[in-house]
């Protein structure tokens, strides 16, 4: 996959919906599967998990990301 860096506006539901899907496959120890603009991709069961904060002239941010090299 090429070089990417996007950022996705998604309703509450959609988010809670995907929220769901992914802890439910990370305790069961599975691959997850997400579309994100137009490219659908598996994130491995034993990707890291992060919890990221920023806060910077009065703007915050909360990230939960799940990193991991592709094989490819």
């Amino acid at each position: 996959m090429a070089d990417r860096d996007v950022e996705k506006d998604v309703a509450t539901s959609q988010f809670v919906d995907t929220l769901r899907r992914l802890a439910d496959a990370l305790e069961a120890g599975e691959s997850f599967r997400i579309q994100v603009a137009n490219a659908r991709f598996t994130v491995p069961a034993d990707a890291s998990l992060v919890i990221e904060h920023e806060a910077e002239d009065g703007s915050e941010e909360l990230a939960l990301e799940l990193q991991w090299t592709n094989a490819d």
